[in-house]
């Protein structure tokens, strides 16, 4: 009797009962739409994220509002380790700052697990615009206030308070036009629609590479790879200027610890890959890697730059 009752307690079962993780393929969500950096970024980094894991990793193109609808999903699913997003740093560090009523908190119902790579934002213009360097581009504006239009991927968004920075650090007055999404923004820079865009680089590289557009400066502290002869803002006398988006890999808050250190070593693992590096490269994107810890720092750090531009440019959501 004694040893029914003792094989009766809940106490006593075994530890093995609980299923061991990775158990089933894992879905890596992608708030953006099919084909574009971000949705070609995480699908390099997916396979090889799936082999270290030992289990597929499904690739889910979550689009609508920017951004919110694929997070707002992430948050709002189970924290077992079988959801994963790839985040965009604007969802995390800038929407947050001018879109109070969003869905989602950023820091409350995610967990960062690893930055895999930053995408420096650049000053482009038409080649007609008589302009080869950021200095006479500064000049140009100068001499005809308001009339020079730069082309942004939205409203609120990290272009636009590039764009709006750039010109408040170099005491200039130009015509800041939102449009809906980087694609049209770049398209009537190239159709010279507009003289000139603030983009990310991957939309603006293959542009410049056939010498539709002319990138004139990188707002990032350090030269890119994909463009060595474009200065920096930095360089270009706005010191400290620091701004781009990023891409990494966020959880649902409370998933286990146990199960985050095994996406960040496999994901750590995934970016020293060198065709995954290749393709992060080929559109416009620095990859790096990080400790959870490191990736929590950065985006810390992003959004206070975010909050210092956003008081300096006056910006607000309307």
């Amino acid at each position: 009797m004694k040893r029914r009752a003792l094989l009766a307690s809940p106490l006593a079962a075994p530890a093995f009962a609980q299923e061991a993780w990775p158990a089933r393929p894992i879905r890596l969500v992608v708030a953006f739409p099919p084909g574009g950096g971000s949705d070609l970024m995480a699908r390099a980094v997916a396979p090889r994220l799936g082999e270290a894991l030992g289990q597929s990793i499904i690739v889910e193109n979550r689009s609508g509002a920017g951004g919110t609808v694929g997070t707002h999903s992430v948050a709002l699913a189970r924290p077992d380790g079988y959801t994963l997003l790839f985040a965009n740093g604007g969802e995390f560090a800038l929407k947050p700052l001018v879109e109070p009523r969003l869905p989602y908190d950023a820091q409350r119902d995610f967990t960062p697990v690893v930055l895999l790579g930053v995408t420096p934002v650049v000053l482009a213009v038409h080649p007609s615009v008589p302009a080869r360097s950021f200095a006479e581009f500064v000049a140009l504006a100068r001499a005809r206030p308001g009339a020079i239009s730069v082309s942004n991927s939205g409203s609120g968004g990290v272009m636009h308070l590039t764009a709006a920075y750039i010109a408040h650090r170099a005491g200039i007055d130009v015509a800041h036009i939102p449009y809906r999404g980087a694609a049209p923004a770049v398209a009537d820079a190239v159709a010279g629609t507009v003289q000139a865009v603030v983009s990310g680089l991957p939309p603006v590289l293959a542009q410049a590479r056939q010498e539709r557009l002319r990138i004139l400066a990188v707002a990032v502290p350090r030269r890119m790879p994909a463009i060595p002869d474009v200065p920096t803002l930095s360089e270009l006398g706005l010191s400290g200027f620091d701004m781009s988006n990023t891409v990494g890999l966020v959880a649902p808050a409370g998933t286990p610890p146990t199960v985050l250190e095994a996406i960040n070593r496999a994901a750590n693992s995934a970016i020293a890959e060198a065709e995954v590096r290749r393709v992060f490269q080929a559109n416009g994107a620095d990859p790096r890697g990080s400790t959870a810890a490191e990736y929590v720092a950065f985006l810390a750090a992003e959004r206070a730059r975010f909050a210092e531009a956003l008081h300096a440019t006056g910006i607000r959501m309307e």
